[in-house]
């Protein structure tokens, strides 16, 4: 595995871990202490901010699955190609080649994907768990097929 491989999967694994921090630092109410007479009495926030239901421990793992799997699939995508497999899907072809294009297409993936399933959580909590586990085990799929491509292409040549 070169660095920029390593590199680009520390970048995904990080960004489901900072993605994480946000989702639950926007569900706490941060509150403030004012000075009333030498005592600190609590001001409830200016915006009318109402927390969320907490999400279970599972939502936050999988965002972070999320972002691993996008990560393997930039890896397996770039073992393929190089070793002869061309990419299939059309919509990545264009910028499959070039790595910075590629984590940059899967940032977004995984960006759009996570804001989905926020929004899909408010109303079906059940089908937003069940939603990502089916982005994280298609990724995997597509992953896993990717390496056999590329150690197919590798015995052809």
């Amino acid at each position: 595995m070169t660095f920029k491989h390593s590199a680009a999967i520390v970048t995904f694994v990080v960004l489901g871990f900072s993605t994480t921090n946000l989702v639950q630092a926007a569900e706490r109410e941060e509150t403030r202490l004012t000075e009333v007479a030498g005592f600190g009495v609590p001001v409830a926030p200016m915006s009318g901010y109402v927390p969320a239901v907490k999400r279970p421990p599972v939502f936050a793992a999988l965002y972070v699955t999320l972002g691993a799997m996008q990560a393997w699939d930039v890896y397996s995508t770039t073992v393929a190609l190089k070793a002869g497999a061309r990419e299939a899907n059309p919509t990545t072809a264009g910028v499959a080649g070039n790595p910075g294009s590629l984590i940059a297409l899967k940032a977004v993936t995984t960006a759009g994907t996570i804001l989905f399933a926020e929004r899909m959580w408010k109303r079906n909590k059940v089908g937003a768990i069940a939603m990502l586990i089916a982005v994280n085990s298609a990724t995997a799929v597509v992953s896993m097929h990717n390496l056999r491509n590329a150690k197919t292409a590798a015995s052809r040549r």
